[in-house]
Order: C-alpha cells, then sequence, then structure tokens
C-alpha cells in the first residue's frame, strides 16, 4: 500500500508542477512562438500517457528494479517501457516549451541513464520471466 500512496503522490506533484509552469509561463512575459505551441503538444499527451502508465504498472511500479508482476496490458501491450518512453518526451516538451535549449544536454545524458535502467530491468524480467519476458519483448516496441 506504500508503494501505491507513493506512486500516486508523485503523480500528484507531476501534475500540479505541470500546470504551475504552463499557468506561470503565460502570466509572464515569455516568449510565446511556435516552441511554446510544439512544447505544449509534447508535454501534455506525453504526460497523459506517462500517468496511464504508472496507474497500469500498479504495484509492480518500483523505484528499484524489482520482477513482481509481468505487466503485459494496457499500454504495455505495445511498449515495454513506456514510463521511461513518455517521461522523457515530456521532459522534451518542457525543454522546448520553455525554451531553454542547453538543457537539451542534460535531456540526452538522461536518455543515457534511463537506457542503463531499462538494461537492468530487463536482464531481472528476463530471469525472472524466463520464455514468457522474451516473447513478450519480441512482441513489443522500446
Amino acid at each position: 500500500m506504500k508503494n501505491k500512496t507513493y506512486n500516486y503522490l508523485t503523480l500528484i506533484i507531476v501534475i500540479v508542477a505541470c500546470i504551475t509552469l504552463i499557468v506561470q509561463y503565460f502570466k509572464t512575459d515569455s516568449p510565446i512562438n511556435i516552441y511554446t505551441y510544439i512544447g505544449l503538444l509534447l508535454m501534455i499527451p506525453s504526460l497523459v500517457f506517462f500517468i496511464i502508465s504508472r496507474i497500469q504498472l500498479g504495484s509492480s511500479f518500483q523505484l528499484s528494479a524489482k520482477a513482481n508482476k509481468l505487466v503485459t496490458d494496457g499500454i504495455y501491450k505495445k511498449i515495454r517501457h513506456p514510463v521511461y518512453f513518455f517521461g522523457l518526451i515530456f521532459i522534451l516538451g518542457v525543454i522546448i516549451f520553455i525554451q531553454l535549449f542547453y538543457l537539451l544536454i542534460i535531456w540526452c545524458g538522461l536518455i543515457f541513464m534511463q537506457m542503463r535502467r531499462i538494461k537492468n530491468e530487463e536482464k531481472i524480467l528476463e530471469e525472472k520471466f524466463g520464455e514468457q519476458y522474451l516473447k513478450y519483448k519480441k512482441d513489443t516496441w522500446f
């Protein structure tokens, strides 16, 4: 139950922070141009899919890699790592929205960090679920 509370609490914090960022951006004299709209087009749908992914992951969401249950339904039916994927797209959207393009260097670093986490998680899932995970991996993207 503690994990579920943490999961929902962090989602609420992310949603509130995102709404606050958007409202504050439009309340100030920040530049509104094509980057503003591209950023929003990336941020909003990716945040929605990020939230759905975290909810569908349910009690399998862990801060460190563990293999409690193999989640293969919902978004996970098509994408193996939607939390990482949509999280990275969301962050890219924020960077474009606020037009601080030098942050793309940090974003690239995040990609490498997430890829390492994914590799570690996939190893653990393969050890726990064996052929079932390998078939799932073959039938899904990222």
